[in-house]
């Protein structure tokens, strides 16, 4: 079974259980092998989640790929996690961000309203505007919109 074979049956395990699989590795050193998952759950990621992943991830990785005592990390994505993908701006809609854009020198303070076909609508001072993702430079989680007012922005 190919890593990204057995990263689709983990993504898939993860989502039954109300998760979302933001990384996956596999790497192989001098006969051991280590893998790590950046899991993220809507209604938090803490150790509670991340102990369902753990058990969700071993038996696959000890079944697809042979390996008795494989070494496993598991983490929460963080409360400032810099936005990687077009996957991760969709698992992230609804969360506050912190973002730079081609046009503008100063980072911006916003919501992600919605995410598809590469625009993002986010919301900044009560006013939704489309933005490319590709104009985007950076984003990052803006851990101080939690638990604002949606429209506190």
């Amino acid at each position: 079974m190919s890593d990204k074979e057995l990263e689709k049956e983990i993504d898939e395990a993860l989502k039954a259980a109300g998760l979302d699989l933001l990384e996956f590795s596999v790497s192989r050193h001098r006969g051991s092998l280590h893998v790590k998952a950046v899991i993220y759950g809507k209604d938090g990621t803490g150790t509670d989640e991340c102990t369902k992943a753990y058990r969700l991830i071993l038996p696959r990785v000890q079944m697809r790929l042979g390996v008795q005592d494989p070494y496993i990390e598991v983490y929460s994505p963080g409360i400032d996690r810099i936005i990687r993908s077009a996957r991760e701006w969709q698992i992230f809609t609804d969360r506050g961000i912190l973002f730079l854009t081609a046009d503008s020198p100063d980072w911006r303070r916003g919501r992600i309203a919605h995410f598809e076909n590469g625009i993002a609508q986010i919301e900044t001072d009560g006013a939704v505007s489309d933005i490319p993702i590709a104009s985007i430079l950076k984003a990052k989680l803006d851990s101080s919109y939690e638990g604002e007012n949606a429209h506190g922005i």
